[in-house]
């Protein structure tokens, strides 16, 4: 190449060889197949979900010369042996807030960037479950990547209460989302509970948990704020072997709802501390956040020590996914008693 800077397509396929390991032992569809600046272009990101790739960018990050549109072709011919049949852009927004809560310009588009149109919704697996993902549902498509060792982690630690002849292990996943944990758990055997302010996105959870031939009717999807349940389970004398905490960094609330705004920086320590008064006697709390500012090397250990009243009994976790091990810093997570 000579002085040439390499090309995003060169870059791109560079990452996928450091890939070779994760791909070849074939335990998920769904990765991240460029990470941005640590693997050679600021502010753009490549993640495959079987079929279809999001290739996105962001604004104010990523080179003003790059354009999306024009390298989508380049990506899905990288991607191509992979089985990925269709790229879409993703473009984010430097300041979200001014867009008045509106979608950027073709996000909800059934027609990619490159390549065949993909259905509204495709099944991927990931270890041993089907999760549903979404190619056009707007700027997310309803697994969060970054957390797929943990998922794995939440199975495994499942799996041990259940072979040591205990009862199904009460599991509670609060910001329950498209309830890809409580999947994990509920395959392993677990009893769950999962809690989102949104219908939607609960609604996407029942259908997960059918892709897994999993009953929803016996478990409990429960649309509340998540301190509004806490205050409901205390109520109620519900108990639980392991609670999730995996918050958004932000939340607007509600004055309509009764629902407070939401602040990772502010209320992680109040989250730990209402959360641990629902733990059963050796139960555990897994919390994670992708917040800046708490993502800095002990930051998150602090707001657990400041909810708990007292030092924590960690549990070990495994390490990051390989394909973000170029992001650490940019998530952090602990399991603890």
């Amino acid at each position: 190449m000579g002085d040439r800077p390499p090309s995003f397509r060169e870059l791109l396929a560079s990452a996928i060889e450091r890939r070779a390991d994760l791909l070849r032992r074939g335990r998920t569809q769904a990765f991240r197949a460029f990470s941005g600046g640590p693997e050679g272009l600021d502010g753009v990101l490549v993640d495959v979900y079987g079929p279809f790739a999001t290739l996105i960018t962001h604004e104010g990050t990523a080179p003003a010369r790059f354009d999306a549109k024009a390298e989508a072709p380049a990506v899905l011919e990288t991607l191509a042996t992979l089985g990925v049949r269709a790229v879409y852009h993703k473009p984010f927004a430097k300041d979200r807030s001014r867009m008045g809560g509106e979608m950027p310009e073709g996000v909800t588009d059934p027609a990619p960037a490159a390549g065949e149109p993909q259905p509204e919704a495709v099944v991927i697996r990931e270890h041993g479950w089907s999760l549903e993902v979404r190619p056009y549902d707007g700027l997310s498509t309803g697994l969060f990547l970054d957390q797929r060792e943990n998922r794995a982690w939440v199975a495994s630690w499942v799996r041990g209460r259940v072979a040591e002849g205990r009862a199904a292990p009460a599991v509670l996943n609060t910001f329950a989302y498209t309830c890809a944990f409580s999947v994990a758990a509920a395959t392993a055997g677990a009893v769950t509970t999962s809690v989102d302010v949104s219908p939607r996105y609960l609604e996407w959870g029942r259908r997960n948990f059918a892709h897994n031939g999993l009953d929803a009717s016996t478990h409990r999807f429960a649309k509340m704020d998540t301190f509004e349940f806490i205050g409901y389970a205390k109520r109620k004398g519900l108990r639980y072997d392991l609670v999730i905490l995996d918050p958004p960094s932000f939340a607007a609330g509600s004055r309509r709802k009764g629902i407070a705004p939401w602040s990772s920086v502010d209320d992680y320590a109040r989250l730990v501390k209402e959360a641990a008064t629902l733990l059963n006697p050796k139960g555990v709390i897994f919390a994670s956040t992708n917040t800046r500012e708490l993502c800095r090397p002990g930051r998150l250990e602090r707001e657990v020590r400041e909810g708990l009243g007292r030092e924590p009994r960690l549990l070990r976790l495994p390490p990051p996914p390989p394909d973000f091990g170029a992001e650490r810093g940019r998530f952090a997570s602990i399991a603890f008693s």
